[in-house]
């Protein structure tokens, strides 16, 4: 099969740091390719590349056969090339439909409802549930996702690069995302999946690169290996984390929730009774999709934000409200 894109000894220094050493990728039209790593192997460096964010110090891209040389984002758009950044690039007071035309206009005037038949008719030819209108700054994050993905997709993307798409998702805008990339494929796009979840990359892609300190370990095809082998060439085991043996004895409590209400930054509710024990030489783990309390509990915690109900409890003594000289 041919090759959509090619990437060939690419490197990137950073002074000192090697990101990228002497890298080989291709792409394969109409697959989803996962591109797999630890955080700091250089999977969003060589695709920040590849979208004209970076240029590479060695090396050579081609696309559709040709050498081609990206410089910025322009170059790479121009080439149908589209990138899908962690953080999402949208004005929230605009619509959706004029996030999705800015800086893809002739002129300085938008025609909002001609913008917004395009928008709509591009959307449903990719199956992209989202109302044209809607103004940004009303959207859920999977939503904004979607507009994300429009925006490249209006802009006629035959490649599209995603960075980790799934790490601001709750599991359901996951499921969704999942379902609008097997439409992409099938409609003959090619999409480049950056992550460090094997779990994902065994459920979506149809090839899978690793990478290891800045260097291609391997590129393998899905259907032919499993999580325990990708984890092996990730990170140079079969096996991640930490074994625990045997089971700990209880012991008392060292911190006490208790009904814990706080607000946020806006006044808004951002902690509702929540309630938690950790005992001695315990590690308790926090889970949840960002902005769902985890900074306001931190920061009553140590003393940066108060409560506004219920009670904290350090080795039985009330700590509510108190300074962060007072926790420390």
């Amino acid at each position: 099969m041919d090759h959509i894109v090619e990437m060939r000894g690419i490197t990137k220094r950073f002074g000192p740091v090697v990101a990228n050493d002497g890298i080989d990728f291709n792409l394969q039209q109409g697959e989803i390719h996962a591109l797999l790593g630890e955080n700091g192997a250089g999977k969003t460096t060589l695709m920040r590349i590849l979208y004209g964010l970076y240029r590479a110090d060695k090396g050579e891209i081609r696309v559709g056969g040709r050498p081609v040389r990206i410089a910025c984002p322009r170059d790479a758009i121009e080439l149908g090339i589209g990138m899908v950044t962690q953080h999402f690039a949208l004005v929230p007071p605009l619509s959706v439909a004029e996030n999705v035309a800015l800086g893809f206009t002739d002129g300085f005037r938008l025609d909002i409802p001609a913008t917004e038949r395009r928008v709509a008719e591009s959307a449903a030819r990719f199956g992209l549930e989202i109302d044209p209108s809607a103004l940004v700054r009303h959207l859920s994050v999977g939503q904004k996702q979607r507009v994300e993905i429009l925006k490249a997709l209006y802009r006629e993307a035959r490649v599209l690069i995603l960075d980790e798409p799934t790490a601001v998702l709750i599991p359901q805008e996951i499921e969704a995302l999942f379902l609008t990339l097997e439409r992409l494929r099938a409609s003959g796009l090619s999409v480049i999946f950056i992550t460090h979840k094997l779990e994902e990359v065994m459920a979506i892609s149809d090839q899978v690169t690793v990478l290891r300190d800045g260097r291609v370990i391997g590129t393998v095809d899905t259907s032919a290996t499993n999580e325990r082998e990708l984890a092996r060439m990730m990170v140079g085991r079969e096996t991640f984390g930490v074994r625990r043996d045997e089971e700990r004895e209880g012991t008392e409590p060292i911190l006490q929730i208790e009904g814990l209400w706080a607000t946020d930054d806006r006044g808004m509710p951002a902690l509702k009774e929540v309630t938690l024990t950790v005992h001695a030489g315990e590690i308790l783990g926090i889970a949840g999709v960002g902005g769902n309390g985890q900074k306001e509990l931190a920061e009553a915690l140590c003393g940066v934000r108060r409560p506004t109900g219920g009670r904290i409890l350090v080795e039985g003594r009330d700590m509510t409200g108190a300074t962060p000289a007072e926790f420390t």
